[in-house]
């Protein structure tokens, strides 16, 4: 190891002798911290600048290969400091204004979300408590609906069901619960199956396994009805069975009382 200068110092990277001042080893280019700072500006200013000798007229090249030129020392850098001002960012009147109309729709949509909740409230509130149509006359309020599927339901069992032994009672309970116009219609229809049914020994079951309402008001019902008919004729081990699936459209209409029948369509 060569002997250090006075302005010099050990890499602690390569081993090799840099200046004290260097930032940079010239040798293994690893970055080191300087031990000796770079004079000031003011320091160099403040010091005496040597008188210039005259320059004496270079030497002439041997002639040969010529020994390339050493590498420049990094000169070391300086340390800039950068301050910025902090300073909030402009707010765009655009922005503002968009702002501003951003709260009152908030505001309007609120008022507005308020009264169709009021709305919906006073909606289920009359169904509920017995009104059962809105403003356009369609029935609401699923206990005024439901009770016409039971009731379209019921009355189709009751209409189509009846037994030879029970005739004249299973005719009554049907046409309690029949429109005038319709009852006439069913009146006419079991007077020709009368005879045959207690001649036969016919027992008619109709069972509705489901119904769906087609249109429904206050006071008028259009429900779509599907039916199980067993029909069994004669008795003990003569008995003959048959089971048929209809559908029927039932139109049931209420004035001031119980919902009733007033009439009854098969698809075929």
């Amino acid at each position: 190891m060569a002997k250090l200068k006075r302005d010099e110092r050990v890499c602690p990277f390569c081993g090799e002798n840099i200046k004290a001042v260097a930032i940079r080893c010239r040798f293994c280019h690893s970055e080191v911290t300087p031990l000796v700072q770079p004079e000031t500006e003011t320091e160099a200013e403040a010091k005496p600048e040597p008188v210039s000798q005259p320059k004496p007229p270079p030497a002439p090249k041997p002639a040969g290969k010529s020994k390339p030129a050493p590498k420049p020392q990094p000169e070391p850098e300086a340390a800039v400091e950068e301050t910025a001002e902090e300073t909030g960012p402009a707010v765009s009147p655009v922005l503002a204004a968009w702002s501003w109309v951003r709260n009152r729709l908030t505001i309007v949509l609120a008022v507005l979300v308020l009264f169709a909740g009021a709305g919906v409230g006073g909606l289920w509130w009359r169904a509920d408590h017995g009104s059962s149509t809105v403003a356009s006359g369609s029935l609401v309020g699923d206990d005024a609906r439901n009770e016409v599927l039971v009731t379209a339901a019921d009355l189709t069992q009751r209409t189509l069901s009846y037994d030879y032994k029970s005739l004249a009672n299973d005719m009554q309970v049907a046409r309690a619960r029949m429109t005038p116009s319709f009852r006439k219609e069913y009146d006419a229809t079991m007077t020709q199956v009368r005879a045959n049914t207690t001649k036969n020994k016919i027992v008619l079951q109709a069972v509705a396994v489901s119904s769906a309402i087609i249109s429904a008001t206050e006071h008028k019902a259009k429900v779509l009805v599907f039916v199980n008919q067993t029909t069994t004729v004669g008795t003990g081990k003569k008995a003959a069975s048959q089971l048929t699936r209809n559908s029927l459209v039932i139109i049931l209409t209420r004035g001031d009382g119980d919902w009733a029948m007033s009439k009854l369509t098969a698809l075929g």
